[in-house]
């Protein structure tokens, strides 16, 4: 069995060599780690490719492409070179040195895994939990972590999931071919439960392992780091790429519930979270969002101050 791990970096190198070093760390290690910046020109690609872990693999892409797209190249790495199971991480994030071999193990145990993930904790407060396995509402589509804000000392026991963070997942190799990449045009934000989603409706299982095996540390790119609020970039995203999820959904029953659902439950959540944010910036974003997403605008947010978006 060969293994891969993936880290997609833009402009923080610091961050990026400290989630490449902890991917190194782990026992076993993976057999093939790759770094791929997503258009950091004159933002950090040459500290990386100084300091990464010794025969990483650096792709540097000319522009920045969105999240999901560049996992994408990264998997095509990893699968050109053999990779059966390869580990995507968050470039703010680090993994504890047991966190492949254990999730592989696990995802082993049962028949049809095509994805798996570890509970995570909050970096700067490792008592708290992240994530502790997601929840996606079949009829009104909207998501919601499990364990958000619970202590870590007792996550919540090993499950099938409804989806798994892309902050910190394996993946095999068979499940991908077979269920396809991301979603590029997402670029940011809900292409993990979209993918899940898919994985799952072709038979294959998501699977949520009950071991704080990450600290992640939350928002650095989009917001203050380890803040659970909204910026105008994810506010974007957030209100789109839900939304459209559901808009693309084939049956029209099914589709009427999940537009309602994201409309009503989800945007309701979130409108707290922009009103809390307290800039009008945010909600302004969240509403050209919401149109996107009906007019079928999808990919990189069209206009924007923000650094990523």
């Amino acid at each position: 069995m060969k293994t891969a791990a993936l880290v997609v970096d833009w402009g923080q190198p610091a961050l990026t060599i400290a989630a490449l070093q902890s991917l190194a760390a782990m026992t076993p290690a993976p057999d093939l780690l790759i770094r791929v910046d997503n258009g950091s020109s004159g933002l950090g690609i040459e500290p990386v490719s100084e300091s990464a872990p010794q025969g990483t693999i650096l792709v540097d892409l000319p522009m920045n492409i969105g999240w999901p797209a560049a996992v994408n190249i990264g998997m095509e790495v990893a699968l050109s070179n053999g990779a059966d199971w390869t580990l995507i991480l968050n470039n703010d994030a680090t993994v504890s040195s047991t966190c492949l071999g254990r999730c592989i193990e696990e995802a082993e145990r049962h028949e049809r895994v095509a994805i798996i993930g570890p509970a995570v904790a909050f970096y700067d407060r490792p008592d708290i939990l992240w994530f502790a396995g997601g929840e996606v509402s079949s009829w009104f589509a909207f998501t919601r972590h499990r364990g958000l804000l619970q202590p870590s000392s007792a996550p919540p026991p090993s499950s099938d999931t409804g989806f798994v963070s892309g902050c910190c997942f394996v993946v095999s190799s068979a499940a991908w071919r077979s269920v396809g990449p991301f979603r590029a045009d997402y670029f940011a934000y809900y292409e993990d439960a979209e993918w899940c989603q898919r994985a799952k409706s072709l038979g294959w299982r998501c699977r949520y392992l009950g071991d704080v095996l990450c600290l992640h540390k939350v928002s650095v790119t989009w917001s203050t780091p380890g803040s659970l609020g909204l910026s105008a970039g994810m506010a974007y995203y957030l209100a789109r790429n839900p939304l459209r999820f559901a808009l693309d959904t084939p049956a029209r029953f099914r589709r009427a519930a999940r537009v309602l659902g994201i409309m009503v439950i989800w945007n309701g959540y979130n409108a707290l979270r922009a009103i809390r944010s307290r800039n009008v910036s945010v909600v302004k974003a969240y509403l050209q969002g919401l149109k996107d997403a009906f007019q079928g605008r999808m990919g990189k947010r069209p206009v924007s101050t923000d650094s990523r978006a």
